[in-house]
């Protein structure tokens, strides 16, 4: 299959479901103003319609970001014709949270450094969204009265993403694919254009997806700089939340006991540690504590309270390579603050992706061609986590018979969410080499990075009972 083949089939397949990536990059909308791919895409979908050439299609949005998007520099512009009694309608990802004690709803409107506005009851009853980490949409503001205060409140909102999608479609649409076109799919719409890289550099550009699809997944991906590691992350998916580098609090991760906040583990489908080799934790010793017993059960005690999640933990790092590509060091695990040097800790992640063997990111390795929007592909992956078998019929994985019950734990559920991202199932031809064996390849080298921590507790490899 060449790259036009591929794109008919595409076309054929998805209709609206699909935009062109190479013309998104080729409009140059982020250069103006930092957002995700999935805004990025939705503006170029609203304006690209007719026979608009591009210069008008990149008019058109850059006019519509100037007047709904504001940079941070406008922000008091905004504020002064809020004050003015005007109402303004702004893009933006709106956030709301309880405040119980006071009755009240609290909107965040990033873009105006906003944390203490509020919402109507009828706006958050349609957009119950807003309270699960955010929604990107039309907000219409206004300023008003509240006792001798004045407050801003949002009072209509038009979400941006997509709602539902129909995964029998989707189960449709794959039986036209072989697993490879459905991988070369995939790549393209995560951003990458899968004839620029070999298969077993596909494959390994696909492992990034699984924490967004599999419930409590933990991962990391060890690589030099320049490989894209954190690209997907922050423009694929409004359920992930993305951290590069600083210093990360009690406060930040678990829950702030003064504003009864709930942290970020608490919030999103996965927390990605982006520049994880200069990470600091504020409190090591007690975040330490309670990543472990979150790792291993899904919640975390803090004050009084127990919360569980079903947020994943991804760690993104640099490491230092040879000329051939392989890392300096076997035991690479040690480029990660010293609080990742611990045994007990690495054995509660589930795989390790070896970043080494993907090549740098080049203009040649953007997608060039025709993909699933972002917004409706990052609804689809947060979809997986939660569906009924009756509904989506994948995710199967057959019964290991490995030593450790950790080992057990983490291959099944690498391998069930490779099941669910290809549609493979353990009677298919390719499940072996596509499913099952990737996820053994990533615990094993979890296996291999614990062997050199702790070699008197840990061999390298798994075992078979």
């Amino acid at each position: 299959m060449n790259k036009e083949q591929l794109d008919y089939k595409i076309r054929e397949t998805f209709s609206e479901l699909i935009i062109d990536k190479a013309l998104v990059r080729q409009l140059k909308i982020r250069d103006n103003r930092s957002i995700p791919s999935f805004v990025e895409e939705w503006m170029v979908s609203r304006f690209q319609t007719g026979n608009k050439s591009e210069a008008e299609v990149h008019k058109e949005i850059t006019d519509f970001m100037s007047k709904h998007l504001p940079s941070k520099t406008e922000k008091d512009k905004i504020k002064r014709r809020l004050q003015l009694g005007e109402s303004v309608v702004l893009l933006d990802r709106f956030e709301v949270r309880i405040d119980l004690a006071n009755n009240r709803q609290l909107l965040t409107i990033p873009c105006l450094d906003e944390r203490n506005a509020t919402i109507t009851h009828e706006v958050l009853d349609t957009n119950e969204s807003m309270l699960e980490g955010g929604q990107w949409g039309a907000g219409r503001l206004s300023l008003r009265d509240e006792g001798k205060k004045k407050i801003i409140e949002l009072s209509e909102f038009h979400p941006m993403q997509s709602g539902k999608v129909n995964l029998t479609h989707l189960i449709k649409a794959r039986e036209q694919f072989t697993t490879r076109e459905w991988i070369y799919l995939l790549l393209r719409t995560m951003g990458y254009e899968p004839f620029a890289y070999t298969e077993k550099q596909q494959n390994h550009l696909l492992l990034r997806l699984l924490p967004m699809i599999q419930n409590n997944l933990n991962m990391m991906e060890l690589a030099p700089k320049g490989t894209g590691k954190s690209f997907i992350f922050s423009n694929l998916s409004r359920h992930v939340w993305l951290n590069s580098g600083g210093a990360l609090s009690n406060a930040q991760l678990f829950k702030n006991l003064t504003t009864k906040e709930i942290g970020l583990l608490g919030k999103h489908d996965v927390l990605v540690l982006d520049e994880g080799q200069s990470i600091s934790f504020k409190g090591a010793d007690d975040i330490h504590a309670k990543f472990k017993d979150y790792l291993e059960s899904g919640h975390y005690s803090i004050g009084n309270d127990k919360i569980t999640s079903e947020c994943g933990l991804m760690i993104l790092a640099n490491i230092d390579l040879y000329e051939d590509g392989e890392p300096r060091r076997v035991d690479y695990i040690r480029h990660l603050p010293e609080m990742f040097h611990d045994s007990a800790l690495i054995d509660r992640f589930h795989g390790i992706i070896a970043g080494w063997e993907i090549p740098r990111f080049s203009t040649d390795s953007a997608a060039d061609g025709l993909g699933i929007k972002a917004d409706v592909f990052g609804e689809y992956l947060h979809q997986l986590r939660t569906v009924s078998h009756t509904e989506f019929p994948f995710g199967d994985v057959p019964e290991l018979h490995l030593k450790d019950m950790r080992d057990s734990n983490a291959v099944t559920r690498l391998a069930t969410a490779l099941s669910k991202l290809l549609l493979l199932n353990p009677e298919h031809p390719d499940y072996e080499a596509y499913v099952l064996n990737p996820a053994k390849d990533l615990r094993t080298r979890v296996r291999t990075q614990l062997a050199e921590l702790d070699p008197h507790e840990f061999e390298a490899g798994l075992k078979v009972s």
